[in-house]
């Protein structure tokens, strides 16, 4: 089992081999940064507290890394470190993509759920993620908003 996602602890990983696909995604992202997510309802009028809040990462060979957390009363959630490429590797040209996506689906009763694809996460970052959730008004099940953020423009 691997302890992911816990704040202010270090990710750690079994000793598996090499072709472990968290294990290989730990070594592409040694680093950590950091996301907070901000939920609120009418527009941004007023807070949403206990809305649940799934962070993803989907690895290669079925394998993913989840994490599940609520929002406090004034729509907050603790602060959720993730791995990320090192900094460093945004200091030169052509060395690739220097954070790591995350997806995320925010559910809250009363609300659509909202669907967040390729959260980005840099080395030594925190992120405030807003999220303004849809009052249901009885849409069909399976409705849902749907927010992709594309590659951010380094």
């Amino acid at each position: 089992m691997y302890p992911y996602f816990q704040k202010n602890i270090p990710l750690q990983a079994a000793e598996n081999s090499s072709s472990d696909p968290i294990q290989a995604f730990l070594s592409q992202n040694p680093s950590f940064g950091t996301l907070i997510f901000q939920v609120t309802g009418g527009q941004g009028a007023f807070p949403v507290p206990n809305a649940t809040v799934t962070l993803s990462k989907v690895l290669k060979d079925d394998f993913s890394l989840s994490i599940t957390i609520h929002t406090d009363e004034s729509g907050k959630t603790q602060p959720i470190s993730l791995p990320a490429p090192d900094r460093k590797l945004s200091q030169s040209p052509n060395n690739g993509i220097v954070y790591a996506a995350y997806d995320a689906k925010v559910t809250a009763e009363g609300f659509l759920p909202t669907e967040i694809r390729n959260l980005p996460v840099f080395d030594g970052v925190t992120t405030i993620q807003p999220v303004n959730l849809t009052a249901d008004f009885g849409q069909p099940p399976n409705a849902a908003d749907e927010i992709d953020d594309k590659e951010p423009d380094l």
